[in-house]
């Protein structure tokens, strides 16, 4: 089986340690700016080309697209018309006409629709407390997340970075794609977005650093979501979730998910996630690849647990996306049905933005 990656950056650099560690002697990479080709090929050991018409003459079997989320189209229509398996990066892709399109591509090719976050256990765990009634309907989503932009790639200038600019994908647009794909997972498609998206620091950035969104869910919830690339020294997520019969709550500095039902409080250590033997198991490899790894690819704060990195997640989807393609198990993390309902939201988010008022989603 061969690999090819399309993107040297970050995140391409963790699905190169990965799959460099999963299928050894099968990987290729195609980065159109030779200073990094050359930087990233040697580092991981592998052939490297600009041009993707040169690396598609190697006739690899499957595409991982890791570039910025504007430019994933022609790489993902390019792979899936040669007839290979594509997995790419959130959002898989910006246009929603066009991901309707790819939605029609045969069975015999497996889409590999990245949430890389559907891994990490408060959110597999929180998932699990809803899927089992434990504090009852869910009625209102309360869910906060704010990181600084210059500090995810602290080994390159922020202006620089895809992430500086919304044409790109940036200013925060893959972020609000990540974040409501989680959200879906959750609670559901959303019916209805009411958005304000601001530029209010000193960034130079291309693009609103904050962005706040009203949400209505087909269920009957409703809820709160903002996002920020301004704010400093925390480590980002807190989310509530008030039910029926009591609240779930996490913040990302804690290693355990609080449940408030009556006088019946608990915390629920990351351990009890339906998956959290499978996440120790890949933690520790996932610890040694990191510890060998020769190219960086950013920081990304997180909750503290034993036993458990966040590394894990990549490892654990290139898994779950290599063994789909070779046929041991289907790729079910995330569908393209799930990723159209987050794009047609996303698209309703910027309208609405861009029109001051609620708006339904298509």
């Amino acid at each position: 089986m061969r690999v090819l990656v399309i993107g040297g950056g970050s995140m391409g650099r963790r699905r190169l340690r990965d799959l460099t560690y999963l299928h050894p002697g099968g990987v290729l990479l195609c980065e159109p700016v030779p200073e990094r080709l050359k930087q990233v090929s040697e580092a991981f050991d592998v052939k490297g080309f600009t041009g993707i018409d040169e690396a598609l003459e190697q006739r690899p079997d499957a595409l991982v697209v890791s570039t910025p989320p504007a430019l994933h189209g022609a790489y993902v229509r390019r792979g899936l018309d040669a007839g290979l398996h594509v997995f790419a990066e959130v959002p898989y892709l910006l246009d929603y006409d066009e991901l309707k399109q790819v939605a029609a591509y045969g069975a015999n090719q497996v889409l590999g629709v990245s949430h890389t976050i559907r891994y990490y256990p408060p959110y597999r765990l929180i998932r699990d407390l809803l899927a089992s009634n434990a504090a009852g309907r869910p009625l209102y989503l309360e869910y906060s997340l704010g990181n600084y932009l210059p500090d995810w790639h602290p080994y390159e200038d922020y202006r620089k970075f895809y992430a500086s600019d919304q044409t790109l994908g940036g200013a925060g647009m893959d972020m609000l794609l990540h974040e409501l794909g989680a959200i879906h997972w959750w609670l559901g498609r959303t019916t209805h977005v009411q958005a304000r998206l601001t530029k209010v620091s000193s960034l130079e950035i291309k693009g609103p650093d904050t962005h706040d969104i009203l949400l209505r869910f087909a269920n009957g919830a409703v809820g709160f979501f903002h996002h920020d690339v301004i704010e400093r020294g925390t480590v980002g997520r807190h989310i509530r979730i008030v039910c029926e019969e009591g609240t779930i709550e996490w913040h990302q500095n804690q290693s355990a998910i609080r449940v408030y039902t009556g006088n019946n409080n608990a915390e629920i250590g990351f351990d009890k996630a339906s998956d959290w033997q499978t996440a120790v198991e890949a933690s520790r490899e996932a610890a040694d690849l990191v510890a060998a790894q020769h190219a960086g690819s950013g920081h990304i704060p997180v909750a503290a647990a034993p036993g458990f990195t966040y590394e894990s997640c990549y490892l654990r989807e290139m898994r779950h996306f290599t063994d789909a393609v070779q046929g041991r198990a289907p790729y079910t993390m995330c569908s393209v049905r799930e990723e159209l309902n987050t794009v047609a939201a996303f698209h309703a988010v910027l309208n609405s933005a861009g029109e001051g008022r609620e708006l339904p989603v298509a």
